[in-house]
């Protein structure tokens, strides 16, 4: 069982409080000997700190897959980027405070891809117009996002009409009406969940971290800095290094929390330890690209202090938290039936065109092919998964022969074909 400790400094000995404190949009610091970085980060209050340490600790802890423990190399890497439908430039908060939607938002994305078989890109301005526990661009934590999507219980694709970003500028005047929640992907439940890395020493921390990534989930990285020194070091590192370099937090412990302090989430999705003197996690970030940062990521090293704090008055408290996302999509698989006269044996919805049943199709479908020629040039280009099953006979009873068609065009989503013959 995890416990709240109130510590206070003194005497040389300190205990550690379980929490952070983020909450609101921070303008960006201008380096002292370099031009100025309009990275927007959150600021806290002390509501909002105490707020937080009580979220994180009542999460359930991530189940650890115990099996995994025994298959993991002590040496390796995973990389779950190829999940992540993405554009570098455009996951991009601009001046928005809500880098916490955008790495809870690539959790899901990641766990759509992996569950459903649909690669495709959610709207984080579904959260940012429709989220009525907050302020549009007000800062937040995973709690956040999972209460949301429990409330609304789907997520919305960021291709939907008036869904793709559009608060960067801070200006929040995307009215939630205006957001088309069709098509949507269901969700049978969503809670957020702690990965266990404080008081457990580094070889566990790091182990339990793999752990969840190797179950195929994104973990969101939430970090916290005091000092206006220690940001600027990090607002320097990611504008001016590459994607390369990596990045470690130790600097930055056992220092006051000041005023210009603040706290920014992120998404780990991997990590690489091949090399033990070159190990770190694969961070993507929501600060879109830089010269040597084409795909939006950052390395930490993954040799740091897990144990990382910071002290404010006589008290402390962690500075790096780990957490993911308990959920499961619930998107039920379509069958329809394609015949040229649009009879199909009696079987609905049956179209008399494939095209025609693949663009009216939900997310997920198997399309049920009558035998015979079809002069269509057949395309997807959405973020479907879709199965032409051809050669079925008049009454869908068995396939017993092909399905033909001019040409098979694939721009977007993922299409499987069984007994279809392009000619």
């Amino acid at each position: 069982m995890r416990h709240f400790i109130r510590a206070t400094v003194g005497n040389g000995i300190f205990g550690i409080c379980v929490g952070i404190i983020l909450g609101w949009v921070l303008v960006p610091f201008a380096e002292a000997e370099q031009s100025s970085y309009t990275n927007t980060i959150m600021h806290p209050d002390s509501k909002t700190r105490l707020e937080w340490i009580e979220q994180f600790e009542r999460a359930p802890l991530a189940r650890m897959d115990q099996r995994l423990s025994f298959k993991m190399p002590l040496r390796g890497s995973l990389s779950l980027l190829s999940h992540l439908s993405y554009i570098p430039a455009e996951r991009n908060q601009g001046a928005c405070g809500n880098c916490w939607a955008w790495a809870g938002t690539g959790i899901m994305e990641i766990s759509l891809s992996v569950e459903e078989n649909v690669f495709d890109r959610l709207s984080v301005q579904f959260v940012s117009s429709c989220d009525r526990a907050k302020r549009c661009c007000e800062g937040g934590w995973l709690r956040d996002i999972s209460e949301f999507y429990a409330m609304e219980g789907f997520a919305i694709p960021w291709s939907n009409l008036n869904a793709y970003w559009q608060d960067g500028d801070g200006t929040c005047n995307v009215p939630c009406a205006t957001v088309s929640t069709l098509p949507d992907y269901p969700i049978m439940f969503v809670t957020e969940e702690a990965i266990l890395t404080h008081g457990v020493g580094q070889a566990q921390a790091i182990a339990n971290i793999k752990n969840i990534l190797s179950q195929n989930k994104g973990v969101f990285f939430g970090f916290y800095m005091g000092t206006q020194e220690d940001w600027n070091r990090f607002f320097s590192f990611w504008n001016t290094q590459s994607e390369a370099t990596l990045w470690n937090f130790d600097s930055s412990c056992n220092k006051p929390y000041t005023s210009e302090g603040g706290g920014h989430a992120v998404l780990c999705v991997g990590y690489n330890d091949d090399d033990p003197n070159n190990s770190y996690w694969i961070m993507v970030n929501s600060w879109g690209t830089t010269p040597g940062r084409p795909n939006g990521i950052f390395r930490v090293d993954m040799d740091m202090d897990y144990d990382c704090y910071y002290t404010e008055g006589f008290q402390a408290f962690y500075s790096l938290y780990w957490q993911t996302l308990d959920i499961q999509f619930d998107i039920a698989e379509e069958i329809v039936y394609v015949e040229p006269s649009a009879s199909c044996g009696g079987h609905a919805p049956c179209y008399s065109t494939i095209q025609e049943a693949i663009n009216t199709s939900g997310t997920k479908a198997t399309i049920r092919i009558a035998a015979g020629r079809y002069l269509e040039n057949v395309s997807l280009n959405s973020a479907k998964d879709i199965t032409l099953e051809g050669g079925w006979d008049a009454s869908f009873a068995m396939q017993s022969s092909f399905s033909t068609v001019s040409s098979v065009t694939i721009s977007g989503g993922t299409l499987t074909t069984e007994y279809l013959v392009c000619q």
